[in-house]
């Protein structure tokens, strides 16, 4: 049963990649991509499926991005944002 959707299109249509997001967005991490060399990593600064976390700022350029996590303030390149899916994001 997938409750409060309709389709498998609308949760894939909810589910993005932190980077997606713009400023003052919350969302629940879903996963951290383990394909890649740089989860571990991710894993210890607290990105843990779960979790709720928040953008508050971008770089002018847009690179690196700060997102609130369990308190703390982190600084993210683009590309680790990448690996991290999350769903939600208003």
């Amino acid at each position: 049963m997938l409750g409060e959707f309709e389709s498998q299109n609308e949760i894939a249509a909810c589910t993005r990649t932190l980077d997606s997001l713009k400023v003052g967005d919350c969302a629940e991490i879903e996963s951290i991509a383990t394909d890649c060399d740089r989860a571990n990593r991710m894993a210890s600064l607290g990105f843990i499926p779960g979790r709720m976390v928040r953008v508050t700022r971008f770089a002018p350029l847009g690179d690196p991005i700060s997102v609130q996590l369990e308190g703390q303030e982190i600084s993210l390149r683009r590309a680790e944002a990448r690996i991290i899916r999350v769903k939600g994001g208003a």
